[in-house]
């Protein structure tokens, strides 16, 4: 076949081209500090980076979650441990009275104690964060309990996404904590006395009663009742103790693999300056070369056959 001086032209014209086009690639990427600028330069390499940026991402919002979650939990702890100690003085004033019935400023003290001990349990289930209600389930723009004790919260689990179909419940209800459920059980509903769930409200008022009555039998009930109530609030604070635990492990899980897809997306997409430089120096006198060689081509005519 022929080889024209148009064709001659014309391959040496797309060799140049192409070499100027991979200098411009290697200078883009050396100034950007990146290997991949717009997703022609790699396909695939782009579809994997963004699929892995979308996992960081979604990382991002489920860590998110999990601060609101421990947040939540870490008061409705505090609050717990709280009512944990008023539980042990309830138990406490119960089990002295059961000897001392009768006498007349014992009851006085036990029931004014007995009282205030339960007005600051019901103060504790109103715990807040900011404006909402800790105990008051989804309704937690409003105090959950009244000041006698009823509950009008809900008793649905807020639950925070920590991964794709996994969740953790963030609170305990309030109806199902201090009331034994939503309606109240109510402590003198024919249940035996001691068993769960416990009408922890309604058994100190019961208390009281037994209390301000003399009645032995009663007080004993009481301090059973007393401790099964106890018993509930301990197991609240295991759930909430377990939930964080849950959180803290899905915590380290997410950073984990936050760490990983950002090294990997790093290993794709971050230039080495190194080598880069190596190639752009090589790829300059590579095209150099081509432009002295086809100055010299592009010089040539018919006259030099002659």
């Amino acid at each position: 076949m022929r080889v024209t001086p148009g064709m001659t032209a014309d391959n040496a014209l797309y060799n140049l081209q192409q070499g100027r086009s991979k200098l411009d690639q290697l200078q883009e990427q050396i100034a950007s500090g990146s290997v991949i600028n717009r997703p022609s330069d790699d396909p695939i390499s782009t579809r994997q980076i963004l699929a892995m940026q979308n996992g960081v991402t979604e990382g991002d919002q489920y860590l998110s979650n999990i601060e609101k979650g421990n947040i939540w939990l870490g008061i409705t702890n505090t609050a717990l441990t709280g009512m944990s100690s008023i539980m042990a003085q309830v138990k406490t004033i119960a089990s002295n009275m059961i000897s001392t019935s009768t006498d007349a400023n014992m009851i006085a003290n036990a029931t004014t104690n007995l009282t205030q001990l339960k007005n600051q349990l019901i103060d504790l289930g109103n715990t807040q964060i900011g404006n909402q209600y800790v105990f008051g389930g989804f309704d937690n723009s409003t105090a959950p309990f009244d000041a006698s004790g009823v509950f009008s919260g809900t008793d649905d689990p807020m639950k925070v996404d920590i991964a794709r179909n996994s969740s953790v419940a963030m609170n305990i209800t309030g109806g199902d904590l201090l009331r034994g459920g939503t309606p109240a059980v109510g402590a003198g509903s024919g249940a035996t006395a001691g068993t769960r769930p416990a009408d922890i409200v309604d058994s100190i008022d019961k208390l009281i009663a037994a209390i301000t009555s003399s009645s032995a039998a009663d007080i004993v009930d009481g301090v059973k009742n007393m401790k099964a109530a106890a018993d509930q609030i301990a197991a609240a604070q295991s759930t909430v103790a377990g939930n964080m635990m849950r959180l803290d492990n899905a915590k380290t899980m997410i950073v984990n693999n936050q760490n990983t897809l950002k090294n990997i997306i790093s290993s794709k997409q971050n230039v080495d300056y190194a080598k880069a430089a190596t190639e752009l120096s090589q790829q300059q006198t590579a095209f150099e070369a081509a432009l002295s060689a086809t100055a010299k081509i592009s010089r040539l005519s018919l006259l030099d056959y002659i």
